[in-house]
């Protein structure tokens, strides 16, 4: 039984010199390949970052203000309500006092309008 086997070490040697004798050659321009290569992944990557993280913050800045803007206003409102519950208070000690005279306080009601054009909620 014949084997035959085929080990072309002359030309693996051949292509592997040929490659040295190229990089040793262009080893500069290699370099300057290399590092242009990595700073432009470098800015590429620093952009998307600032990009999304200035996107981010800003929209967290906003959506602080509306939420500041919606405290003041339930704030205000149950100033309000607190208002409505003492003149009921009035009124009912009112009408139920032994006296003659009955003092019924007149309630006008104070409107608060959360403003339409402003959405309170985060949007993308």
């Amino acid at each position: 039984m014949r084997t035959f086997a085929f080990v072309p070490t002359q030309s693996w040697n051949k292509l592997y010199g040929w490659i040295l004798n190229k990089y040793k050659r262009y080893d500069s321009v290699i370099d300057i390949v290399k590092i242009s290569v990595l700073v432009f992944f470098l800015a590429v990557f620093g952009f998307v970052y600032l990009y999304f993280v200035n996107l981010a913050s800003t929209r967290w800045y906003f959506l602080r203000q509306e939420n500041q803007k919606l405290n003041t206003i339930s704030f205000q409102f149950e100033i309000l309500k607190i208002k409505m519950l003492d003149y009921k208070q009035q009124n009912r000690d009112a009408i139920n006092s032994t006296s003659f005279k009955r003092d019924v306080v007149d309630v006008h009601a104070e409107i608060v309008r959360i403003p339409s054009e402003i959405k309170l909620t985060f949007n993308k």
